[in-house]
Order: C-alpha cells, then sequence, then structure tokens
C-alpha cells in the first residue's frame, strides 16, 4: 500500500507540515495577544482535526476510527478546560469586586 501510495503520502505530509509551521505562527500571535487564553483546548483540537483530514485523504477508515477514538478522548479534555478557565474568570472577577455580587 505504501509503495504505491507513496506520492500521495509525502504530499500530505508535506502539507501537514507546513500547516504546522503556520498554525504556530498563528497560536503564538493569539498567544501574544491574549486571545487563547481560555481555548488552548479547542485550538489543539483544530490542529488535530486538520491532521485527521490529511490522514483521511490517504484512508478515510483510518480517519475515521482516528476521528471517533479523539472525540472521545479529547472532548473531557476540552469540556473540562473551558470549566477550568470559565471558574478561574469568576474568581478572579469576585477578587475584583472584593466578594461582592
Amino acid at each position: 500500500m505504501i509503495g504505491s501510495n507513496f506520492g500521495l503520502i509525502m504530499a500530505v505530509i508535506w502539507g501537514l507540515f507546513s500547516f504546522g509551521i503556520l498554525y504556530n505562527l498563528l497560536v503564538g500571535y493569539l498567544e501574544r495577544n491574549g486571545y487563547a487564553e481560555g481555548y488552548m483546548g479547542l485550538i489543539v483540537a483544530f490542529g488535530c482535526l486538520i491532521t485527521i483530514v490529511g490522514v483521511g485523504i490517504i484512508d478515510y477508515s483510518a480517519a475515521l476510527l482516528t476521528l471517533v477514538a479523539f472525540i472521545a478522548s479529547g472532548s473531557p479534555m476540552i469540556f473540562g478546560s473551558i470549566v477550568r478557565y470559565i471558574r478561574k474568570r469568576e474568581a478572579m472577577r469576585k477578587s475584583i469586586l472584593g466578594g461582592e455580587e
């Protein structure tokens, strides 16, 4: 399988590598400007989704299985990350207000 699809595999790998470079620059910008705070789990999930799309170009069934596995393992992490961020913001808000509601 790899021999007959070597060109396709290399093109996908190169495309994903290029995406990784550009996405890293975007995420750096978002972090420097405070836009990524509280959303890093979603940013990581989007990067993983792009990787799964790359795998899907090569083998759709492998990509589908990987997508389901990432949803199963990643959803609790993303949800937890968002909940922790909301709690942190609420605690900061209360501390600024002096505990007043």
